[in-house]
């Protein structure tokens, strides 16, 4: 099952970068922040993206897993 996450991160970042985080969406506001969104299945892969971000001197901000919302009877 596949889990969609968006990550905020501190600065913009190229499109060139996003290869290396899991193909993610990248929406860079006008704030100076980036907000990514991207497709994970487990946690390996959710850690293995931390570790990318950590590396290429990300600063993380903020970390949300979306959930879907379903009708209630």
């Amino acid at each position: 099952m596949m889990n969609v996450y968006t990550i905020r991160v501190r600065g913009h970042l190229d499109q060139r970068l996003l290869h290396w985080l899991n193909d993610a969406q990248v929406r860079n506001e006008p704030n100076g922040e980036a907000v990514l969104t991207t497709s994970i299945t487990d946690q390996t892969e959710l850690y293995s993206v931390l570790i990318k971000m950590r590396d290429l001197g990300l600063s993380l901000i903020a970390l949300y897993e979306q959930t879907e919302t379903k009708d209630m009877p």
